[in-house]
């Protein structure tokens, strides 16, 4: 098992803070927007690769902005199970879950 991201007093606020759906839906279109293609549309129900045109390295630019974003650590293996920014959402859900860090 890999280390978290962040660790000790250096966590910071977001490590901290407990998210609502609405605030990481809210805060994973920011992200998304920094990295899909010009004039996107970005909202829970686009495509990463159809809608946003995002490719492999953007992807591993979303994880490094989303792991920075959210105080998560996000394996390799989670990114072939998503396909629109909902399915991140839900991934990132059960993580801040079990963090203890989300609520509905």
């Amino acid at each position: 098992m890999r280390e978290p991201l962040l660790c000790g007093p250096q966590m910071g606020y977001f490590s901290r803070m407990t998210w609502t759906r609405e605030a990481l839906q809210d805060e994973l279109i920011v992200v998304f927007r920094k990295h899909a293609e010009e004039g996107a549309l970005v909202d829970v129900t686009s495509h990463l690769v159809a809608d946003l045109c995002i490719d492999s390295l953007g992807v591993m630019e979303v994880v490094a902005d989303l792991e920075d974003a959210f105080a998560i650590r996000i394996p390799d293996h989670a990114l072939r199970e998503v396909d629109t920014v909902a399915d991140v959402a839900r991934a990132i859900e059960v993580k801040l879950t079990a963090d203890g860090r989300f609520s509905t």
